[in-house]
């Protein structure tokens, strides 16, 4: 059965004061949160697909060296069959610097980055930090030849990655697909996204 691994969205912070401001500040209702976390295009894909959805260490301060001793526990779960990896957010940005550092075990028939942060440049205010989730473009390369079909994902009005991050990524990865919204902001709530159904079934 062909597998997608889909890891999306969550913060990093510069010191501790600011990570626990943050979270007198979020607003939480316990018994939506879960609802909100999975991709609302998990019932829409056919069934020859298997889907996981880790569940990284610390999602609220976030840090790349604990993701990838998680991430790296998926490897024995893998089949022969084709993988799909989805990244939305911070999440493209790890498995962007994941795959330009490192040889994944087996080769990837897909890789969508949904809304990815490229930098810590051009982010708003507050929000311009990504910690040891940092990469080197450069590097990116590396990313490309371990993958056979790129999909990037980024909308105009997105007021929490700004559209630039996503013209960043295509500039270094010239043969990815770009696919351009207007009106889509963070693609966080959305109900269903047909466009990044079609392109991982067609």
């Amino acid at each position: 059965m062909k597998q997608i691994v889909y890891i999306g969205g969550w913060d990093c912070f510069r010191s501790e004061e600011a990570f626990c401001q943050a979270l007198k500040n979020r607003e939480y209702e316990p018994f939506q949160e879960y609802k909100n976390r999975k991709p609302r295009f998990k019932m829409q894909v056919k069934d020859e697909y298997e889907m996981a959805f880790p569940n990284m260490p610390n999602i609220y301060n976030a840090k790349y060296t604990e993701w990838k001793i998680w991430f790296e526990k998926i490897f024995p779960f893998l089949n022969n069959e084709k993988l799909i990896l989805i990244g939305h957010s911070l999440w493209s940005s790890f498995l962007a610097k994941y795959l330009s550092e490192n040889t994944f075990p087996k080769r990837i028939d897909q890789l969508h980055l949904l809304a990815g942060v490229f930098d810590e440049h051009d982010l708003p205010k507050g929000e311009d930090y990504l910690g040891d989730f940092v990469f080197d473009p450069m590097q990116l390369k590396n990313l490309e030849h371990q993958v056979d079909k790129i999909f990037l994902y980024h909308s105009h009005d997105d007021t929490t990655v700004p559209f630039i991050n996503g013209e960043k990524f295509k500039k270094h990865l010239p043969n990815a697909m770009f696919n351009i919204f207007e009106n889509k902001g963070h693609f966080w709530q959305m109900e269903e996204f047909p466009e990044l159904v079609e392109n991982i079934t067609k």
